[in-house]
């Protein structure tokens, strides 16, 4: 017997190739699958993790210590047993705060412990190692103007002071790294002059211990490994630290940002498993049917053995045996080969999760066993029909063209199923994010209903055409209509046809529009080509340096991003005269952006420079009293703050004569100040000074007396000096003593040189505080200013709701505060060269983070709805192939009677010409109608469906996403349906006309 069937498998060679085919493909499908998504699953979780914001991946325990020198060495033992995170590494610190000061400057300072911190820093001396021996940042160096070898007072209040020897100053190293994140160690602003936590000075436990404070703040810093946020072995991380956050106890405070990071990472690891498996079974589900096609038409030709063979009496089971070992043994070779290329295809695909390899390889067997069992059932189906005809239909050339009832009952079921699937996708998919299995096969639906409806028509539309053709003389057309008509698995071949080519331009079509969001989010989060996350020690000093790296203007521009306001507001300062060469602006953004950045920085008073030289103020005191002192505030080129103090005015009119130095060329006058003679003291009140010239180098500086030119204090609760014209001169007098509490008095009179109030342009959500008619913006994080409005936009780059956009030189004047949480940012153009980052160092600025929107697209790639597209497209590129061995096994299995047909005809003159249009026509339309149809049927899927996949993992929204029909994609998967199923059409055609003798005249 089995000589038999594989002579009737090598009889017909073609058949059993596809069969062999087209259970390798299904096989193979249903085998990557399991391993895609295991590996997905594994590449989503390390992307996602990987590009989160650090203070995602750590755990950080609090409490207060008693004081001591091993305390560093007990906050390991006890929070070690409070947070414990598998595989994370610990890191213990203890700080106390107080005052630190040298040759009588003074700023707050905490003094702090760390394990490993030199390795986590920029040093230029040595790290501290003995009892006494600190480090300061460079700012606090340049503030206290301190270095090496130098010996600043540390004191806890109410505690003798410790001396503090300098070994060295630093900078942060990698201060957005995991090290550093949640800790109060590494909390620092990017421009932030004020003393604060962010600048600690750091030594060893015992000097802390040795400042004699009552007890020490301590952290137990973990960092949680990537490992952990995999779920290996049934790992809950978020459990995990549920569950120490509740047995902490009274002393110990358990916090981390960790859990939402597991959640996203879930989330994701659910679409890309729906994703993949909804396009694994959508695939498999084809490869059924193809096979059940492919097994169905070659039992058309083996209807006339199985005739002979119940015509000459032989037994049920033997004709069963004999024509089911004919479809089941290609089959089953191909399920082999299927399986090997699953394997193979999927690590090609990502690298396989080796946690998970066990787990992998029971799916996959599990999933390829299925698609085997399902193809050996379509296989029996098929062949059932031939098995139950009688002898004299199965010895019949052409079959009965009955479909009987039930054919049509069931594709009237399948019709009505498929739009009740669709109309419950298309609610589904008003609420944004939410993905189910019946939203992803939404497409799959379209596409069937479509194509069954179209194929119904495919019979009544050629016969028309037929009659028409005839009645008109087109031969040709005429009988490539008739042969559509009136074979019976024509419907069947258009549907498949129809349906591969929706699926592919489905999938194609939700690629496209991905990929487009994603290009436009990466270039909204990131703002421009590359960004610069850096350290200054001003918002003027990275203006100043900025300008100086960039002389011409047109590759970077400074910008400070704050967004420590009310929740969700930003406020993006820019360096207007720049940020239009540099930004990524897009058009959804609104208006222009050059008319905007106008509107932010109108024509005021220029700024007035004094130059390094002599320097002298003539200024009269109007009245005895508390004794005054004058101070000047200037700005150096470089952007740092520089103080002229006159000292104390005398009584009556004099010059004071000072040596102007240090301002590098030359200085901007910010503000003139009436103080008192100790240092931070309160204002004297009511206490008038006249001032009648200010002279730089023997020239006059006209501002000074100009009454115009200055201001007080632009913050609400701030009361400053009385400004008047009197005779060519300008008097200042101090604000009298507050007449409620919470007013801040101020001696200071501010140069006007920008806008009040300061234009601002927002976002629509955004909005402004203060009384109605007086809005009023905490710009950087401090006191509110007063802003007027020039402009809306519907979105700013690097802000998600609402934000304002402000000239970076203007608020800075403006600002009096120094700022909290300035995020300070070097944008740069498109082309710009590594070069200018060197410059930027060169001009003070440590660059801590660098970013880019190909860096930011690539993150987006990685994440899960983009692995679940992209399986999406590869099943829909195998199903164009499918349904070509289809149409290539129907073309085979017709082509004898087909070509005795043709063949006849020539005998009888039919031409070769008319021959070849018979042949070609009849495979062209059919091809054309398939994909034209699958086309229609993918854009109007992806209309009702806007989106199978989500986009974004965080349904992000801040611009329109871009969903529903891609034209440009539809095209190329048109394209290309018409390139694979066109070749597979052609092929069979020239063979159609080679048997025919359509070469001989």
């Amino acid at each position: 017997m089995l000589a038999v069937v594989l002579g009737a498998i090598r009889a017909r060679r073609a058949q059993a190739a596809t069969l062999f085919l087209l259970t390798a493909v299904a096989v193979a499908a249903a085998t990557a699958a399991p391993w895609y998504v295991v590996s997905a699953a594994r590449s989503v979780a390390i992307a996602d993790v990987t590009g989160a914001p650090s203070n995602q991946r750590v755990v950080l325990a609090t409490a207060r210590v008693d004081n001591d020198p091993a305390a560093t060495a007990k906050v390991r033992a006890e929070a070690g047993r409070v947070v414990d995170i598998e595989g994370g590494s610990g890191t213990a610190s203890v700080r106390v705060s107080g005052e630190l000061a040298r040759e009588g400057l003074k700023q707050a300072a905490t003094v702090a412990a760390r394990d490993d911190m030199c390795a986590h820093l920029t040093l230029v001396g040595r790290c501290p190692a003995a009892l006494g021996e600190a480090v300061v940042s460079d700012r606090t160096a340049t503030r206290l103007g301190v270095a090496a070898g130098d010996v600043a007072v540390f004191t806890v209040l109410g505690k003798a002071p410790i001396e503090l020897r300098i070994t060295g100053t630093y900078q942060l190293r990698d201060p957005l790294g995991a090290y550093w994140a949640v800790s109060v160690l590494g909390r620092a602003s990017g421009t932030d002059t004020a003393a604060g936590a962010g600048d600690p000075v750091l030594t060893t436990v015992e000097t802390v211990a040795s400042a004699d404070a009552a007890e020490m703040f301590a952290e137990y810093h973990v960092v949680v490994p990537v490992e952990a946020y995999l779920g290996i072995d049934g790992y809950d991380l978020a459990a995990e630290i549920d569950r120490q956050q509740a047995s902490a106890g009274a002393q110990w405070r358990v916090e981390s940002r960790a859990p939402a990071l597991v959640s996203r990472v879930e989330r994701e690891q659910w679409l890309v498993n729906l994703g993949v498996s909804v396009a694994a079974v959508q695939l498999l589900l084809l490869c059924w049917f193809a096979l059940f096609f492919a097994v169905r038409h070659s039992a058309e030709q083996r209807r006339p053995d199985i005739g002979w063979l119940k015509l000459r009496g032989g037994a049920r089971w033997r004709v069963w045996a004999l024509v089911f070992q004919q479809s089941v043994l290609p089959m089953l070779a191909g399920a082999v080969a299927g399986a090997v290329a699953g394997v193979a295809l999927a690590q090609l695909l990502g690298e396989v999760d080796p946690d998970r390899t066990g787990f992998a390889a029971s799916l996959s067997l599990a999933a390829g066993g299925a698609a085997v069992l399902g193809a050996l059932i379509a296989a029996v189906a098929a062949d059932r029909s031939g098995m139950g005809a009688g002898v004299i239909d199965l010895l019949r050339h052409v079959p009965a063209r009955r479909r009987g009832w039930r054919a049509d009952v069931i594709d009237l079921v399948v019709v009505v199923v498929a739009v009740a699937g669709v109309y419950q996708a298309y609610v589904t998919d008003r609420d944004p994010g939410q993905s189910t299995g019946l939203v992803l096969v939404a497409p799959a639906l379209v596409a069937l209903a479509v194509a069954l409806v179209a194929a119904r028509a495919i019979a009544p539309l050629a016969v028309r055409a037929g009659h028409r053709a005839l009645r008109a003389g087109r031969l040709p057309l005429a009988m490539a209509a008739t042969h559509l008509a009136r074979r019976p698995g024509t419907h069947r071949v258009f549907a498949l046809l129809a349906v591969s080519v929706a699926l592919l331009g489905a999938a194609a079509s939700g690629w496209s529009a991905a990929a487009t969001a994603r290009e436009e989010r990466a270039t909204h989060d990131i703002g421009a080509d590359r960004v610069l996350t850096v350290q200054a020690r001003s918002r003027a000093h990275l203006l100043a340096a900025v300008r100086a790296a960039d002389p011409g203007g047109t590759q970077a521009a400074a910008v400070v991003r704050n967004g420590t306001g009310e929740a969700g507001q930003v406020v993006l300062a820019v360096d207007t005269e720049r940020f239009a060469r540099v930004a990524s602006w897009q058009g959804e953004y609104g208006a222009q952006l050059a008319d905007i950045l106008g509107r932010l920085r109108p024509a005021t008073p220029e700024a007035v420079h004094l130059r390094d030289g002599p320097l002298a103020l003539d200024a009269e005191l109007l009245k005895a009293g508390e004794p005054l002192r004058v101070v000047l505030h200037l700005v150096t080129a470089a952007g740092a703050p520089l103080t002229v103090d006159f000292g104390q005015l005398a009584a009556g009119r004099r010059s004071y004569q000072m040596d102007l130095s240090g301002c590098g060329g030359e200085c901007r006058l910010a503000a003139l100040e009436l103080a008192s003679l100790a240092e931070g003291g309160d204002t004297p009140p009511d206490r008038p000074v006249r001032f009648h010239s200010l002279t730089s180098g023997g020239a006059a500086v006209p501002a000074l007396v100009d009454v115009s030119r200055w201001r007080g204090p632009a913050r609400v609760d701030g009361q400053g000096p009385t400004v008047s014209a009197a005779d060519g001169a300008v008097d200042l007098t101090t604000p009298p003593v507050a007449s409620r509490p919470g007013v801040d008095r101020t001696g200071l009179a501010y140069l006007v040189d920008s806008p009040v109030p300061l234009p601002v342009a927002h976002t629509r959500l955004a909005s402004a505080s203060g009384d109605p008619g007086d809005p009023r913006l905490s710009l950087f994080g401090g006191d509110e200013v007063p802003v007027r409005f020039s402009g809306a936009v519907t979105a700013l780059p690097r802000v998600q709701a609402r934000g304002y956009l402000v000239d970076l030189e203007f608020a800075d004047r403006l600002a009096a505060d120094p700022g909290l949480g300035d995020e300070a940012q070097v944008w740069l153009a498109d082309g710009a060269p590594d070069t200018v980052v060197d410059r930027l160092r060169e001009q003070g600025l440590a660059v801590h983070a660098d970013d880019s929107i190909d860096a930011a697209r690539a993150r987006y790639g990685e994440q899960g709805p983009p692995l679940a597209l992209r399986f999406q497209l590869l099943a829909g590129a195998l199903g164009v192939f499918l349904a070509a061995l289809a149409l290539a096994v129907a073309a085979a299995v017709e082509r004898p009677d087909r070509a005795a047909e043709l063949s006849a005809l020539r005998t009888q003159g039919l031409s070769r010409r008319a021959v070849r249009l018979i042949g070609y026509g009849g495979y062209a339309v059919l091809v054309v109608a398939g994909v034209a149809i699958g086309i229609g049927a993918a854009a109007l899927g992806g209309t009702l469906v806007e989106a199978a996949v989500p986009v974004f993992v965080d349904d992000w929204a801040v611009l329109p996403v871009a969903t529903g029909p891609r034209a440009p994609a539809l095209a190329l998967a048109a394209l290309g349906g018409l390139v694979v199923l066109g070749f597979t059409g052609a092929v069979a055609a020239s063979q159609l006309v080679r048997a025919t003798g359509g070469g001989r005249r």
